[in-house]
């Protein structure tokens, strides 16, 4: 019986599949609409400048405070978490009480004091100013001194002569655009106190969505340098105004013991101008300069001596150990930051400028020398950048 062989007959190959083309990049249509979106934002960002640019100096104010108060309006918070809204308006009410409390002490002295001024000056243009007993006995250039204080103060002609540009009527003017500029930069605080108090309440969004921004920006190093930045913001207002605060009340009580004319005037000026380079130089200085002239040799030069010694106890040994450790901004950087920032920004630029400076050592160290992975936790340990005092002694 003969076997039937069947043989299979192979199916036909499936059309074989198109070659898969590899993704293409974004096309020159996605490109030309992410030229357009960016030049969008900027338009609108210039916009926003535009309109808000006579509020740029109270926003920049609200920020600086904002930073500065953060660290305890958050723990503040974590204990009274339903309440943040009132916490947030208590630190604002006590910033202005901060604020507007020696100032507003100082107008109303000043204001008292005017009138007495004027008919000092106006005794010494009539009847000159005599020279004190010890002036002659200064060495090597007493005699010379005595002699011009003779010739312009003492006598009557001179210090008329001298003093002739100083009237009543200029100084009633002067205290007039002294009135009239608190009374713009009191309206421009309140706005300050505002803003202030809306960054403090959304201060976690804000926070949060900077440091996006600044990672998708440049990276790790833009979250990085934004964290650093606030730091040294922080630490530049908290060491600058509380050492200020602390020499300003102590030093205040020298001129108490010394028998300085007004001795809370003087006090409150030595606060405010410990924020200036050299301010509180100037200030118990003067009051020095007032007790000479009064006769008070001893007082005047003790107050002298006593306030160089609080002052370099108070810029080199305080403030470091009041902002921590960190980054040391050189002294010429933080000189020139202060004292540019306050030429272009005002008081505000005491505090800024200094940040500016730190702001551009960071990058500059950035770009000079890359750091290693082991020295990157050392780098983010570091902390603020510490901005030393200005006018320090020794």
């Amino acid at each position: 019986m003969a076997v039937r062989k069947t043989t299979a007959t192979a199916s036909p190959p499936p059309p074989a599949k198109p070659a898969r083309q590899p993704a293409a990049g974004p096309s020159a249509d996605d490109s030309g609409t992410r030229t357009r979106q960016l030049w969008l934002t900027l338009a609108i960002v210039a916009l926003a400048v535009w309109m808000a640019w006579e509020f740029l100096i109270p926003i920049a104010w609200a920020a600086v405070l904002a930073m500065a108060e953060w660290p305890l309006y958050a723990r503040a918070v974590k204990r009274f978490p339903r309440h943040a809204t009132l916490i947030a308006l208590l630190f604002t009410l006590a910033t202005a009480l901060f604020v507007i409390g020696p100032l507003s002490l100082a107008a109303v002295t000043l204001a008292q004091e005017s009138q007495g001024a004027i008919d000092w000056f106006q005794g010494v243009q009539q009847h000159g100013l005599p020279a004190p007993a010890w002036l002659p006995g200064i060495p090597l250039a007493g005699g010379k001194i005595a002699a011009w204080w003779q010739e312009h103060l003492a006598d009557p002609r001179g210090a008329a002569a001298m003093l002739g540009s100083v009237s009543t009527g200029s100084i009633l003017a002067w205290m007039r655009s002294i009135g009239g500029e608190l009374a713009k930069d009191t309206s421009l605080f309140a706005i300050t106190l505002i803003i202030m108090a809306t960054m403090l309440t959304q201060g976690t969004q804000i926070d949060g969505q900077a440091r996006v921004v600044a990672r998708r920006m440049f990276g790790a190093f833009g979250e990085d340098f934004l964290a650093r930045t606030i730091g040294a913001v922080r630490g530049t207002v908290n060491g600058t105004v509380l050492v200020s605060v602390a020499e300003g009340a102590i030093i205040g009580v020298g001129y108490w013991v010394a028998g300085v004319p007004q001795p809370l005037l003087f006090a409150t000026f030595t606060i405010l101008f410990a924020l200036v380079p050299f301010g509180a130089w100037a200030a118990f200085g003067l009051a020095s300069v007032i007790l000479l002239v009064q006769g008070h040799v001893v007082a005047g030069v003790a107050l002298f001596v006593f306030g160089t010694i609080v002052m370099a106890i108070g810029d080199n040994f305080v403030q470091p150990a009041v902002i921590g450790n960190a980054v040391e901004l050189p002294f010429l950087f933080a000189m020139i930051g202060a004292l540019g920032g306050l030429a272009e920004l005002g008081l505000v630029g005491l505090f800024v400028g200094p940040v500016i400076m730190a702001a551009l050592l960071i990058v500059t160290r950035e770009w000079l020398g890359p750091e290693t992975a082991s020295e990157e936790p050392k780098r983010r340990r570091r902390g603020p950048v510490v901005i030393q005092r200005k006018g320090r002694a020794g």
